[in-house]
């Protein structure tokens, strides 16, 4: 019932701030979508991203105590990047989005480093985007690389024993291995306990034999590289390195990793 009025308010938006002319924002801004066969979550219409370009308005326009403004305005800024990455944005979308993160900084000075955050978020982390390098150590400090599996279908998972949702992903890591450890696949951890030992304990005890690079406590380089804020983080990269999900969780990730390599095996079928 309140979708009309909000895209109202998003067009209007869009040529205020932007300079476009209202014909400029009613065209299918899909036209330059990632190609399905590289990307699997699902296309962000032109309703919906003008619907999540409002409400992150709203949110930012909303009157606060001055004291917690900055804290909303950010919290505003990330569900804003995690509304995107979970779905597949073409180029001029995120042409559109950028430019209103831009608009944003300039109306909101104080928010400038959570501006720059979600700019590279949007820019390197979102579906259809190859995943950036991580070079590091595992936990026993043996070198190791993101690329070192390129190849196989990961899911890389930015979590820590410290966190109770991470601990409640236990069993769905465990049936990932079971289900398709032998199938070209790979389950990649990214630790954020600030002990390698006891990392490596907890591993044990809960039967994950998984690979995890060792971070040390949270906000470690690889996290603030990636610019994870909030635990666990889930990406799903295919064959090639290419981002095509982010934040499926549970049976939700074990469908879209089968979904995957049931993809990759129709492409190597001769």
């Amino acid at each position: 019932m309140h979708a009309r009025p909000i895209l109202g308010v998003a067009a209007g938006f869009a040529v205020a701030f932007f300079g476009l002319a209202p014909e400029t924002v009613q065209p299918d801004l899909r036209a330059n979508a990632a190609p399905s066969a590289r990307v699997a979550a699902p296309v962000a219409s032109d309703e919906e991203l003008l619907q999540i370009i409002a409400t992150l308005d709203s949110g930012l326009a909303a009157p606060h105590e001055p004291a917690r403004w900055l804290s909303r305005a950010k919290t505003a800024l990330w569900t804003f990047t995690r509304q995107l990455q979970a779905r597949s944005v073409g180029r001029d979308q995120e042409a559109l989005v950028l430019r209103h993160l831009d608009d944003v900084g300039r109306r909101y000075p104080a928010t400038a480093p959570a501006v720059a955050q979600a700019r590279r978020i949007v820019t390197t982390l979102t579906v259809g985007k190859v995943a950036p390098e991580i070079v590091g150590h595992d936990l026993d400090g043996r070198p190791m690389k993101l690329s070192d599996y390129r190849g196989r279908v990961v899911v890389l998972a930015f979590s820590g024993h410290w966190c109770g949702i991470c601990r409640s992903d236990y069993p769905y890591d465990r049936q990932l291995l079971e289900r398709h450890g032998a199938s070209g696949f790979a389950l990649v951890g990214v630790n954020s306990d600030p002990d390698p030992a006891m990392a490596r304990t907890a591993y044990q005890h809960n039967g994950l034999t998984f690979p995890s690079f060792w971070d040390g406590p949270r906000g470690g380089p690889i996290a603030t590289a990636w610019d994870v804020i909030g635990w666990p983080t889930v990406y799903v990269l295919d064959a090639q390195g290419v981002i095509r999900f982010v934040d499926l969780r549970k049976e939700q990730l074990l469908n879209g990793v089968g979904e995957l390599l049931a993809e990759a095996a129709t492409v190597d079928r001769p």
